[in-house]
């Protein structure tokens, strides 16, 4: 919730046994944001203590510490792809193709691979 919702939602008019339960909701969210603070900041740590290619994809824009870790660790090695584009079929991000004689036809994002890291790519 943002500080204005939160603000609207605890002053909405509610019966008591409604208000009580509003309380308590509220109260568990507040803890459900700290402990997932604690564990960004330790994501956020690990990433940064990996090696130099994850610090390396987290300098581009919108590829935070798990996309980075993510496509470390899914690809591995990336001199086994030869060029970028073995890369991008590895990944199923490349079009679907079915060509037939002297008529090419490209379709949707094949999705083959990984679909975690294919969906952590495209969100980034």
């Amino acid at each position: 919730w943002t500080e204005r919702g939160r603000q609207w939602l605890e002053e909405l008019p509610l019966p008591e046994w409604t208000a009580r339960r509003r309380a308590d909701l509220l109260q568990l969210l507040d803890q459900l944001e700290a402990n997932i603070g604690e564990l960004d900041e330790a994501v956020s740590k690990a990433a940064a203590s990996q090696d130099a290619r994850v610090r390396l994809l987290m300098t581009h824009p919108g590829v935070g510490p798990v996309t980075a870790l993510a496509f470390v660790l899914v690809t591995g090695d990336i001199a086994r792809f030869g060029r970028s584009k073995n890369l991008t079929s590895y990944l199923g991000l490349i079009p679907r193709e079915d060509s037939s004689g002297t008529r090419r036809r490209l379709g949707a994002i094949s999705k083959q691979g990984n679909t975690l890291l294919r969906t952590l790519l495209v969100e980034a």
